[in-house]
């Protein structure tokens, strides 16, 4: 092969590889890593909050000395190296009043987040000896790679003072709400900063963040190239958690060299799972074993096996 010729191939492959989709590394971080992939599914990250999961790939990194374990949600990083995620008004603000806010330690309270266009709508209110309501408006931008800021632009206190004149007064928002744990969320000026790694409940996240943005009812969040595309799973499916790789344990069960499939029985919705509750949806489904030794579970939705609230004791709960 003449040296122009190579060179002319080896440009060409390099163009085909530039404009060909994004994939994953296959190779795991650390020993014993287990590679996750997500595809149109709703997480309950806690009870009564849910994160809508478009796509995810990522490694469940165990901790030093531990092994990935389902039931054991801080046994785990989750390392995030490209995907999407929505997270609703109504479960943002459960989230903060629920989770965020008390380990934080921060004088806010009984906060409400609503959407309208590009701008994100704050109310709650500030503990500062009495409750003093309050009520604001701002954009949400990427303040780095791991943070969300929320830029506030308007700002009323007590229904009276609005932004400017607190400006004036040189009364900024840091001064009265910066949280006793500034490791969970901190205040700089009138910015709040939220840490994706401190905004959920167990387990962990880390990843690099290359955009959010508000779209209608809810905040989106994207990790990693918007492009990436995802190996394919055993069984082909449109809503389906898969783990590959690594060594794993869940319930009695422990797995190496992980090829475990959880699809979703209804597929004409996504798939909604909850990590804390799995078992309840492993146990009303049933799986298949594959030729290759992986396992294929068909698992129904989590809202239909949820056991719901004791009628008698909710009757008993109203007297």
């Amino acid at each position: 092969m003449k040296p122009t010729f190579r060179a002319t191939v080896a440009f060409l492959l390099c163009i085909g590889v530039a404009q060909g989709a994004w994939t994953a590394p296959a190779k795991p971080p650390v020993k014993g890593a287990v590679e996750i992939e997500v595809q149109n599914a709703v997480f309950h990250v806690m009870d009564g909050v849910m994160l809508s999961v478009i796509r995810l790939d990522a490694w469940m990194v165990p901790k030093p000395g531990q092994m990935v374990t389902l039931d054991q949600k801080n046994s785990f990083v989750m390392q995030i190296v490209s995907g999407e995620t929505r997270l609703k008004a109504s479960d943002m603000s459960a989230l903060m009043n629920q989770y965020l806010l008390p380990h934080a330690k921060a004088p806010i309270k009984n906060m409400a987040v609503s959407f309208e266009g590009n701008s994100i709508l704050i109310k709650g209110q500030l503990q500062k000896g009495i409750p003093v309501p309050f009520e604001a408006k701002g954009t949400v931008t990427l303040a780095d790679e791991s943070d969300i800021r929320v830029h506030l632009t308007e700002m009323k206190a007590a229904g009276v003072l609005k932004k400017g004149l607190l400006d004036f007064l040189g009364i900024k928002l840091e001064n009265v709400a910066q949280p006793g744990k500034e490791s969970r969320f901190h205040i700089e000026g009138n910015d709040i900063i939220l840490p994706i790694a401190a905004l959920f409940p167990p387990p962990r996240i880390s990843g690099k963040v290359t955009a959010v943005r508000i779209e209608g009812d809810s905040l989106v969040q994207v990790f990693g190239p918007p492009d990436a595309k995802m190996k394919p799973p055993p069984t082909p499916a449109k809503n389906y958690v898969y783990f590959r790789g690594g060594r794993m344990r869940f319930g009695k069960l422990t797995m190496e060299d992980v090829d475990l499939e959880l699809v979703d029985q209804d597929q004409s919705n996504a798939f909604d799972f909850s990590l804390d509750h799995y078992y309840d949806q492993l146990t009303a489904g049933y799986s298949k074993t594959l030729p290759s030794m992986g396992l294929v579970v068909h698992m129904p939705d989590y809202a239909t096996v949820a056991k719901k609230p004791d009628a008698a004791a909710s009757g008993e709960a109203k007297k």
